[in-house]
């Protein structure tokens, strides 16, 4: 979930969620669904409770951005509320952050202290290097900051909390329009419900200009994934069969 008024204002474009889902993908974790909501609580409450849901006692729930020193920095207070926790000075964080603002002459006023202010109880994870932590609340909501450099360097200290079954793929391509092999890829795509068959068109051909084209060495590529390798290579060998001139290599 990315909370930000500026993301939802086009002002500044969200960095992590194409990050999160490329590294999760490679654990064999599903991204299933993404949020961007403004810095409003009661938004922020719904789609926590929302994605907890729809994940389940054993999915992972992402928030990030809104756990600043700001009046619109409200993340913490949100999902408190929606979980039905306090809010509470965590002392260890404190003492970090009174370390990491006295070593650069930094005032450690009060509005810089709210962010030592969590969701309690809690479990506080930390990163080395950072005074930040990384706050799991509910038992599978992490609260992470908007900075693309702070939220991966928190998930990559933590990353092997995140693991799903491997998954398989296959990359085929083709010289052929997608409207033209949609009818074959869905009856492929029917056999095969345990693995998911994607086409994705070259984004480089330009059916106006011919000559242009003539260079390109495929005008569709097909992504076959899943957790099951066997079905993966049945599925993959069924698109090849079924769409003439597919071939696994450019």
């Amino acid at each position: 979930m990315i909370i930000g008024n500026e993301v939802l204002s086009g002002s500044i474009a969200d960095a992590n969620t194409p990050w999160l889902a490329k590294l999760l993908h490679s654990r064999g974790v599903d991204l299933i669904r993404v949020e961007v909501v403004p810095d409003k609580p009661t938004d922020i409450a719904a789609s926590v409770l929302k994605l907890r849901e729809r994940v389940g006692p054993t999915g992972f729930v992402f928030t990030s951005g809104g756990i600043g020193p700001t009046h619109d920095d409200v993340t913490y207070d949100s999902i408190a509320m929606a979980l039905g926790l306090k809010i509470e000075l965590h002392q260890p964080t404190m003492e970090l952050m009174k370390e990491h603002y006295a070593a650069r002459g930094v005032e450690l006023n009060e509005s810089r202290l709210r962010m030592a202010h969590l969701p309690t109880p809690a479990e506080i994870l930390t990163t080395p290097g950072l005074w930040v932590p990384l706050v799991v609340a509910g038992g599978n909501v992490h609260i992470l900051p908007g900075i693309p450099r702070l939220f991966q360097s928190m998930i990559e200290a933590h990353v092997e909390k995140f693991r799903g079954p491997a998954s398989h793929s296959r990359e085929l391509f083709a010289n052929v329009g997608e409207g033209d092999v949609a009818a074959p890829l869905a009856e492929v795509a029917a056999q095969f419900p345990a693995v998911r068959i994607g086409s994705y068109p070259n984004v480089k051909f330009d059916m106006n200009d011919p000559e242009k084209n003539e260079n390109l060495a495929w005008r569709v590529k097909f992504v076959v994934e899943g957790r099951d390798e066997e079905a993966v290579a049945a599925a993959a060998a069924a698109v090849l069969e079924a769409i003439p001139g597919t071939s696994k290599t450019i």
